[in-house]
This record gives structure tokens, C-alpha cells and sequence, in this order.
């Protein structure tokens, strides 16, 4: 066949490997682990500059040929069908070591079968949200395939110890069986929001031993750490960072005081699950309107009327949560001063939060009392929060993404699998081959 001919052959099966010819029947259609696929033959020989045993040159010693070795290659799909390549490769004899051995190309690695396009689609599919079996069968390849595919770019996330980012933010996420605890740590950098790292367990030891290994001049360059309220961080930070500030994650503020109204909600509510046909209907409101409580009063409105079937009327959103103050002090109590706690953190107005954090206040749910005392032992540490811009909001929607990576995959038996699928998942920068 004729080298142009060759060369398109090579060009439309992106094969690139100059040293292999393609014969007359270079194409056709086989049945091969019961799909019907498309399937190239070709030659690859060459004259070896070198043996790959003893290293002497072709001109010091004499190599001749010594028959061919069939291989069949994985290749990337064409027109939606699986696709390999049936090669010949030459093998050669060492009349100086008295060995032989095969023909190489760069088409795959040595002693692989899997060429390194598909390789580099695997892990760049890797990058998306999607389970290893469904890659695999995209590939016409094993799940143990895309494993390794996905293990062999792991030397890239490895931690550089010399340096670290002057903001972090620090988390945890639920683990897989084989870590030591049941809640993974991971701490990204603050403001590119890159994962700097995944910790099998969020213990206050292993942390700390864990950033010991970063020098003294990584650590103190460490300006401001933003953490929700686990008091093992606020301890890590004080103890390995030396000048670095906690930040109090303003989205836990609020998650806490809205926790302890939706509590104390419930609470109200299970005294009217009675018998009683009027405590039922008031039941079924606060059971219903659950979420309007737990929205911000500017949000509602006084005179957008519609029709609710509860109240069997029209009435506005916030003609409901009037109704639902009337039913219980304590609740009033508890929702007022959940509200203005909302707003002191929108508006970041650090003495009128104070001011309600230490103020005591004997009408509110045991509920928001208990949240109060946590606010208030934390008080320094979120007044930061309304300092700095910093939060957690990146980490956690990256938390959100590797729950949808465990749950699309049925989950994950082993760690550092999982670590290394959820760095390949988050990795911005383009897999190189």
C-alpha cells in the first residue's frame, strides 16, 4: 500500500505512529465481546537503533528479526462502535544478550493493550460526574481499567508542604468504609476555591500531625481560616497556625438559629396532634407552612392575596405567620428573635448582634437558648465573619458535588479511590496525555 494511503488510514483512525503500515484489507467489521466493531490491521516494524535488554547499540552487536507477535489495542470509538487495531508487531533477536524482544510504539505503553487516547478520554471523563462502570462501557473497556486510568494522575494532587495559601477553609464530608472515622476532612483554598487536600479523618491528632508537616514558614503565612463551629478546628488553628484568624462560617450562624426555630416548631406542632378536630386543622398549618417560618421577614408580603386551602380563604404570607404568632408565647418569642438575628448577620451589624446573643431572654424555646450559649461561646470568632468576605459557601457546594459523585457511583469501598476520583473531579486544568 502506498504511504499517502497509509498516512489517511492513519489520520481518520488516529493512529499517529509512523512505523505502522497498514495492508490491502486494512478494515472490516468483527463480532468481538459480543458487539459488533470495527477493527484495523496493521504491521509495526522498524530497524532498532538499540536492544532493549543489554542496551547495546545495533552496531556493536547484530539484531535481526525474529517473527511477529499479534496484538489487539483498545482504541478510541469510531461512529459510535468499539474499535481496536489487530498489530504485528516485529520482534527482534540480540545475538549479544541472546534475547528478544518486541517492537514498541507510542500509540500505547509498554506491555499495555489500552492506547493512550482512551487513557486520556478516561480521565478526562473522570473530570465529570459520572459512575466508573457507565466510562467504562463507554470505552469498551474494565471498571479495574478506569481505576488505574483515574489512580495514574493521583502523583498529581500530592500536597507541596513548602507552601500554603494565606486563606483556607476547612470542612468535612461523610466518608466510605475503610477511613478511620466516618467524616472525612477537606480544606480548600478560600479565594480560588481549589481543594488543597482530602484527609481519610477529621480527628484533632491526625490534623494536627497532618500540618506539622508543612514548614513553620508555610503555616505562619496563613492569614484567616474559615471553619464552621467544631471546636477541634478552633483548636487546630490556634495551635498550628500561629497568626492566622478564625472565621466563623456565617451560612452555620444561620443554619443554627433556623435549626432551633424549626425545633421549636415541631415541638408546637406535635401538641396540637390531637384527636380534636380544631387542634388537627391548626396541626396541618403549622405542618404545611413550615417553610414561610424559616424565611427571611422581608421576603413575605402583606398584600399579595391568594387563595389557601387551609384557611379555606385568601390570605397573604404574611397573614399566616401573624396567625401562627397567636398560638403560642414561646414561639413569638423564639421567631422574633430568630429573625433579627438574620438580619444583624445580612446586614453584618456586629453590636446589634451581640446585643441579642447576650441579652437573656426567658420567653424563647430551650431550643434557641441552647443555640444562644454555642453563639455566644463563639462570639470572637464570628465577630471576624463580619469583618471579612470569606466563607465556606464554595466548600460546601463542592461537599454537594462529591455526595453526587458517591451516590451516582453506589458508593465507594476504598479511600484513596475515592480521593482520587473526587481531585480528578475538581482538577480545572486540562489532562494532558
Amino acid at each position: 500500500m502506498s504511504t499517502i494511503t497509509s498516512n489517511n488510514i492513519a489520520n481518520s483512525s488516529g493512529i499517529t505512529d509512523e512505523n505502522i503500515s497498514f495492508s490491502k484489507t486494512w478494515c472490516e467489521k468483527q463480532v468481538i465481546k459480543g458487539f459488533s466493531s470495527i477493527c484495523y490491521y496493521g504491521t509495526l516494524t522498524y530497524t532498532p537503533s538499540r536492544c532493549s535488554n543489554c542496551g547495546f547499540t545495533s552496531e556493536t552487536v547484530k539484531i535481526i528479526k525474529y517473527g511477529t507477535k499479534l496484538s489487539r489495542i483498545t482504541l478510541t470509538k469510531s461512529a459510535n462502535l468499539p474499535t481496536y487495531l489487530f498489530l504485528k508487531k516485529q520482534r527482534f533477536y540480540c545475538e549479544g544478550c541472546h534475547t528478544t524482544f518486541t517492537a514498541s510504539s507510542s500509540l500505547v505503553k509498554r506491555n499495555c493493550f489500552i492506547s493512550k487516547r482512551v487513557i486520556q478520554a478516561i480521565s478526562s471523563e473522570g473530570q465529570f460526574i459520572s459512575s466508573e462502570k457507565d466510562i467504562a462501557y463507554r470505552h469498551s473497556v474494565s471498571p479495574t481499567t478506569v481505576n488505574r486510568a483515574i489512580h495514574q494522575w493521583s502523583h498529581q494532587f500530592k500536597p507541596s508542604y513548602g507552601s500554603l495559601p494565606a486563606h483556607l477553609s476547612m470542612d468535612e464530608f461523610k466518608s466510605v468504609k475503610s477511613a478511620d472515622s466516618q467524616m472525612s476532612f477537606i480544606f480548600t483554598d478560600a479565594r480560588k476555591h481549589e481543594i488543597m487536600d482530602i484527609l481519610p479523618t477529621r480527628r484533632l491528632h491526625h490534623l494536627k500531625d497532618y500540618f506539622l508537616n508543612y514548614s513553620y514558614e508555610a503555616r505562619a503565612s496563613v492569614k484567616t481560616v474559615v471553619v464552621d463551629m467544631n471546636a477541634p478546628y478552633t483548636s487546630l488553628i490556634r495551635d498550628v497556625f500561629p497568626k492566622a484568624i478564625v472565621i466563623i462560617d456565617r451560612f452555620h450562624l444561620v443554619q443554627l438559629v433556623m435549626r432551633s426555630l424549626n425545633q421549636t416548631r415541631i415541638k408546637l406542632m406535635n401538641r396540637y396532634n390531637t384527636s380534636r378536630p380544631e387542634d388537627k386543622k391548626v396541626y396541618r398549618k403549622l405542618k404545611s407552612y413550615w417553610k414561610l417560618l424559616l424565611k427571611n421577614k422581608t421576603e413575605l408580603s402583606d398584600s399579595d392575596y391568594r387563595y389557601q386551602r387551609l384557611f379555606k380563604g385568601p390570605k397573604s404570607s404574611m397573614g399566616i405567620i401573624d396567625y401562627i404568632m397567636t398560638l403560642d408565647v414561646e414561639f413569638k418569642a423564639t421567631y422574633q428573635v430568630a429573625q433579627n438575628l438574620l438580619v444583624a448577620v445580612q446586614h453584618k451589624n456586629i453590636s446589634a448582634y451581640q446585643t441579642l446573643v447576650l441579652s437573656e431572654n426567658k420567653l424563647i424555646s430551650p431550643q434557641m437558648k441552647r443555640s444562644l450559649r454555642t453563639l455566644k461561646k463563639y462570639l470572637p470568632e464570628i465577630a471576624n465573619s463580619f469583618k471579612y468576605n470569606d466563607s465556606n459557601g464554595h466548600l460546601e457546594g463542592i461537599n454537594n458535588k462529591i455526595k453526587m459523585i458517591k451516590r451516582i457511583s453506589f458508593g465507594y469501598r476504598n479511600f484513596t479511590n475515592f480521593r482520587n476520583r473526587i481531585l480528578l473531579g475538581f482538577n480545572n486544568k486540562r489532562v494532558a496525555s
